[in-house]
């Protein structure tokens, strides 16, 4: 692959993981605001995939933010997805992969935004919830 193509966040995962391998969790979730015209707009997944499966034969469970979807903001259940494998990861003590392509906070969703990379960053600071 030219060095200059820049991969989707499901092409990532598909390098990471060995062949047929992973399980994706939360690929129906969508978010619910409706402010902005984001009412419109459901994206399957809410702009990231979250999952495990096996990297060299050992599980190992991943997120990889999607920038094609809602330029990977992070939003309320965006966040909640990432928040659910952060905390399998911890609880089962396997390692944890992010593959973070982002914009940033989702702003049409405003403080439960914010409030989701809060939760981010103390499962990141402190293990599983």
């Amino acid at each position: 692959m030219a060095d200059n193509v820049k991969l989707g966040a499901r092409q990532r995962l598909e390098q990471l993981f060995d062949k047929d391998s992973f399980v994706e969790i939360g690929a129906d979730v969508v978010h619910r605001c409706t402010d902005f015209g984001m009412d419109k707009k459901h994206p399957r997944g809410d702009g990231v995939i979250t999952g495990y499966g096996l990297v060299d034969g050992r599980q190992v469970f991943a997120f990889a933010q999607d920038s094609e979807v809602l330029g990977g903001s992070l939003g309320e259940m965006h966040a909640r997805k990432i928040h659910r494998v952060q905390d399998l990861a911890g609880q089962s003590r396997r390692p944890l992969v992010g593959l973070a392509d982002s914009g940033g906070a989702r702003i049409q969703e405003g403080v439960d935004s914010l409030g989701g990379y809060g939760e981010i960053f103390y499962r990141t600071s402190t293990g599983p919830a």
